[in-house]
């Protein structure tokens, strides 16, 4: 063989798989009642593994979690990222959450496979107090989610299923640390990790310019560690 074709047949050998094709549809739905923009991401490779709701923070939308959504989906899962219909109603965004779960599960016949929910700031606490109401729950993913005057507790305390919390260290955006409370009540809580650095915006990714002007930049170095260990957290429950 030509060391030509000999160089470039090491090279195939040796270059990581290509990434798992996936598409992208983006709907228009009710949820609590109102119509909402939904992305849903899903690999066109491979049997279906689970459904992810990913919920995004006070003000922020759909578009923040891109990043984790099509890393989940690589995974094998049906990844839908609402934008939420209230910013400040936990419990509205939960019934929308609950609704969501019930819509897709029915209709992409995923009733029988396991379901992560996921939110960052106040969406994971909406994700939280939606978790007694959605079926076969594998894990509940807190991205520095945030706890407001105790109402996640009752929750949180109630929850079986597994549970992981990723944060930042203390700060005004993630109401100093709540995150830790929310840890602490967790019964089946599997992991708890600080990312030292970080900032309230690095737990959604893209982030932009509204985030960081008032909790401070982005750091796409730890943007990618979060990823990649809340992806690692999904594998090990479904692996469960």
């Amino acid at each position: 063989m030509p060391r030509s074709f000999l160089f470039l047949a090491l090279l195939l050998l040796a270059a990581p798989p290509a990434p798992a094709a996936l598409a992208l549809e983006t709907r228009q739905m009710t949820l609590a009642g109102e119509a909402t923009l939904v992305n849903v991401y899903a690999s066109e490779e491979g049997a279906t593994r689970g459904l992810a709701v990913l919920a995004h923070g006070f003000t922020r939308s759909r578009e923040r979690f891109s990043a984790l959504a099509e890393r989940l989906a690589a995974e094998g899962l049906v990844v839908a990222v609402p934008d939420l219909p209230s910013w400040t109603g936990f419990h509205r965004n939960a019934d929308a959450i609950v609704d969501l779960v019930r819509v897709l599960s029915r209709e992409r016949g995923l009733d029988t496979l396991p379901v992560v929910l996921a939110g960052t700031s106040a969406g994971g606490l909406a994700s939280l107090l939606a978790t007694d109401r959605v079926p076969r729950l594998a894990l509940w993913l807190g991205l520095d989610p945030v706890d407001v005057e105790g109402i996640s507790e009752p929750a949180a305390r109630g929850l079986r299923a597994p549970a992981v919390v990723l944060r930042a260290p203390s700060a005004p955006c993630n109401a100093f640390g709540s995150a830790k409370r929310i840890a602490a009540w967790l019964p089946n809580r599997r992991a708890f990790e600080r990312f030292e650095g970080a900032s309230h915006c690095d737990f959604e990714s893209p982030s932009n310019w509204r985030c960081e002007s008032v909790c401070g930049p982005a750091d796409p170095a730890i943007q990618a560690r979060i990823v990649e260990e809340a992806a690692s957290a999904v594998r090990a429950a479904l692996a469960r």
